[in-house]
């Protein structure tokens, strides 16, 4: 390669690092300001078996319309191909949505956030020690160290008394955490071969499936929900999983899992300055301290990219 191309080439890596992680940041901003709003809505009226299965399934529905229409292709997948989508419908998405809602109203939101924002430490230990996709080095664990204390601190304020496990949440609380790491890393792998648009339209259509055979047509009507829990039903659909999922598979798709579950724990950051704002709870100064460190760590996964562009330029430089 010449020295223009390899030129290029940094220039391409550092560009689609900055599109990913921008991408995911977006994601992670309709995520945690939903939050809240998951937690009003099981308070006041609803479970969270029909908020999880109307948020995939609404989504689903909104995406194949639109693509029956503009580009047909997305659904056409070979049959060998039917179970990596199934596998990412039903454990990365019905299952992860489901515990970690659960979680929520058995618990806490910040009890549910910071169990589940955990997850990165498995996709790394598994990107690493089993999978051999990533490589270990200090710069990135410094940042997922420096991400989870942040996001701790963020969500507690430091007290101890509000991260609470009881119940069913101390099976579902794990459970959200290794779902989403299975997530993470499933849907990297699937992304390598397949196009965006084609993964998450037939995941979110067998976590559709799934959900019809849990929860069936007919339950949901005996519900009698009215046009106003329907309308609800579509408005949260669209904020907390088809626009920060289009966001999130699009960021995954040009960076490592390891790199987006830490660009990720920024989720609490968000969630807790919303409620700040819109709901009128206290924020910390314990709190702000966790915020900056969570910020401080998706800085540091950047300045770990100049760090080796910089060795690179070196090793040209040395030939």
């Amino acid at each position: 390669m010449t020295l223009i191309g390899q030129k290029v080439n940094v220039v391409a890596r550092q560009t689609a690092f900055s599109r990913g992680a921008f991408y995911i940041i977006l994601a992670v901003i309709f995520w945690g300001s939903s939050a809240s709003l998951a937690k009003y809505l099981f308070i006041t009226r609803y479970d969270p078996l029909i908020i999880t299965q109307t948020r995939s399934s609404l989504s689903f529905v909104l995406l194949a319309a639109y693509f029956l229409i503009a580009n047909r292709a997305v659904f056409r997948v070979q049959l060998r191909d039917l179970y990596k989508f199934a596998l990412i419908g039903v454990f990365g998405i019905a299952c992860t949505n489901f515990t970690y809602y659960f979680t929520v109203k058995e618990s806490t939101v910040a009890t549910a956030i910071l169990i589940q924002n955990t997850a990165p430490v498995l996709v790394m230990i598994f990107a690493v020690a089993v999978s051999k996709e990533e490589e270990f080095n200090v710069i990135k664990t410094l940042s997922l160290l420096f991400a989870l204390g942040g996001c701790y601190l963020a969500v507690s304020g430091g007290r101890l008394k509000d991260i609470r496990l009881s119940g069913w949440a101390l099976l579902t609380g794990p459970a959200s955490m290794l779902t989403y790491a299975f997530m993470l890393l499933a849907s990297k792998w699937v992304l390598r071969d397949c196009p965006v648009w084609t993964m998450l339209v037939n995941a979110l259509g067998f976590a559709t499936l799934f959900w019809l055979v849990i929860n069936p047509p007919w339950a949901i009507a005996a519900k009698g929900y009215t046009p106003e829990d329907w309308g609800i039903f579509w408005l949260f659909a669209i904020v907390s999983i088809l626009i920060p999922y289009v966001f999130f598979i699009n960021g995954l798709k040009l960076l490592e899992a390891t790199t987006a579950g830490i660009i990720t724990t920024l989720e609490p950051v968000v969630a807790i300055v919303v409620a700040y704002f819109a709901l009128g709870e206290t924020l910390t100064g314990i709190q702000i301290l966790g915020a900056v460190a969570v910020v401080g760590a998706i800085l540091l996964l950047q300045v770990r990219r100049e760090h080796f562009r910089r060795l690179n330029r070196g090793e040209k430089n040395a030939k």
